[in-house]
């Protein structure tokens, strides 16, 4: 009886100190906090130092090759449109082959089975081509801030781009992208969004 009484002694004993040295310097913000921070993982902060450092030129090798933006995720156009601006180099006389535009943009934006006859139909088709709309195009130039792993295997990357325009000069923008992994990409990973935002500085 009297060894029960001492061990239930030391075992309450055992469990104040652990209380005390755990609980005692978290305050209910710091654990909002933490609960927060649990629902991401910064890919910075992870152990595996190597694998990040690929994951991060690999975003940004993609992100330096990318020319669709904000609304022009949202149609078929618009992702043709400005996909052929990374592919100008393979242009003659203002069309460029349709196996090469179709390879980029699966491999950019994992989108697949494109009817080239539907796009720009105010313009003429060539079956087997893509029609390049005569525009100004910027260039990018992308500085990774962070790169984040969702809880769903995504990663949200946000970097400082420097976009050159074709008619001014060259100003800085904040940019966040999406990624998620498509085995059908020879990157490994396909681009659902990449949003400029709003806020820019002249340089």
């Amino acid at each position: 009886m009297k060894k029960m009484l001492l061990t239930t002694l030391a075992l309450a004993a055992i469990v104040v100190i652990l209380a005390c040295s755990n609980f005692s310097a978290v305050s209910p913000v710091n654990l909002v906090e933490a609960e927060e921070d649990s629902k991401v993982i910064t890919v910075a902060n992870s152990e595996n130092a190597d694998e990040n450092k690929v994951l991060e030129s690999r975003f940004l090798n993609m992100l330096n090759h990318n020319f669709v933006y904000n609304e022009a995720f949202e149609t078929t156009d618009g992702v043709v449109n400005n996909s052929v601006i990374a592919l100008l180099e393979f242009a003659e006389d203002g069309y460029i082959a349709e196996n090469y535009v179709s390879d980029y943009i699966l491999n950019m934006y994992g989108i697949e089975g494109i009817d080239y006859s539907q796009i720009n139909p105010e313009f003429d088709y060539i079956e087997g081509y893509v029609f390049v709309l005569p525009m100004g195009y910027s260039s990018y130039n992308h500085e990774i801030k962070s790169v984040t792993l969702n809880e769903d295997g995504s990663y949200t990357v946000k970097t400082l781009v420097e976009i050159s325009s074709h008619d001014s000069g060259a100003y800085f923008e904040e940019c966040e992208s999406l990624f998620v992994k498509n085995e059908a990409s020879q990157f490994g990973f396909s681009i659902i969004y990449s949003d400029l935002g709003a806020a820019s500085v002249a340089i």
